[in-house]
């Protein structure tokens, strides 16, 4: 299993546990080396964990939600009946998730103050 296919269960299926991921995705390693997956996306700020011991269970950040790409491939090879879409609007997205998302670089953000900057002056 990659990360992507870890990412992509867990945007659908949140708030899994190791055991409910690894059923998910057929995943067929050890438990340590799920253990392993995981704590790497959490560290990359892709996951998030809530709970302790049996009850931890993992979603997928905000920002991870927004910013994963998207597999055209995969998407189109079912039926526009049989693909899973979102059935309405997320109204917590500008009041929510928005204002807690980063969604440019430390060096694009200060590329777009500077501009900003430039801006005023004229």
């Amino acid at each position: 299993m990659d990360s992507l296919t870890l990412l992509k269960f867990l945007l659908y299926h949140p708030l899994s546990s190791r055991k409910e991921i690894a059923t998910g995705t057929g995943f067929d390693g050890s438990d340590a080396t799920l253990k392993r997956m995981l704590s790497a996306q959490v560290a990359d700020g892709n996951i998030v964990v809530n709970g302790q011991g049996k009850a931890t269970r993992y979603s997928l950040t905000n920002t991870c939600i927004l910013t994963m790409p998207v597999d055209m491939e995969t998407y189109f090879l079912h039926d526009q009946d049989e693909r899973q879409i979102q059935s309405g609007f997320n109204f917590e997205l500008i009041t929510k998730i928005l204002p807690s998302v980063s969604l440019f670089t430390a060096e694009e953000s200060n590329s777009l103050k500077i501009c900003m900057f430039d801006l005023r002056k004229i």
